[in-house]
């Protein structure tokens, strides 16, 4: 499973080092595309298929929505290799949609790692804050 919250920057060449614990679990060579919220996930390739798989359990004849979606995030998807000292380049599509320019986190997210703008996920973190009770099926505190 993957974790933790990690405050990295991005080089001049768009290249991220990823934290020594998610490349253990993420291998060698992984996969990157567009995520929810406008962050970039990242999969393992053993993910990656489960991912897809579940992507396959509608039809992309079943409706515009289902082939809009296999269309958004399979032509997003990238596979990744590590470099020698745990980076990896991030391709320019996906740092757009996520608005990342150098101060980035990466999230464990269970599954996959996710990497957002600094202070996108700053807004978003506060946000959910303020919602977790609900989110947890909680009432108002007293």
């Amino acid at each position: 499973m993957l974790m933790g919250t990690f405050e990295h920057r991005l080089d001049t060449k768009a290249r991220l080092v990823l934290p020594a614990k998610f490349r253990e679990r993420l291998g060698d060579t992984l996969v990157a595309a567009i995520g929810m919220e406008h962050c970039v996930s990242l999969y393992s390739r053993e993910e990656w298929e489960n991912f897809t798989a579940w992507l396959k359990t509608s039809s992309f004849l079943d409706s515009e929505r289902t082939r809009k979606l296999h269309r958004l995030i399979l032509s997003s998807a990238h596979e990744l290799a590590l470099d020698g000292a745990g980076r990896i380049l991030l391709p320019g599509v996906l740092r757009d949609y996520a608005a990342l320019d150098q101060d980035v986190v990466v999230n464990g997210v269970n599954d996959h790692a996710e990497v957002w703008d600094r202070a996108r996920w700053t807004e978003y973190w506060s946000a959910g804050l303020a919602m977790l009770p609900e989110l947890t099926g909680g009432g108002a505190e007293a």
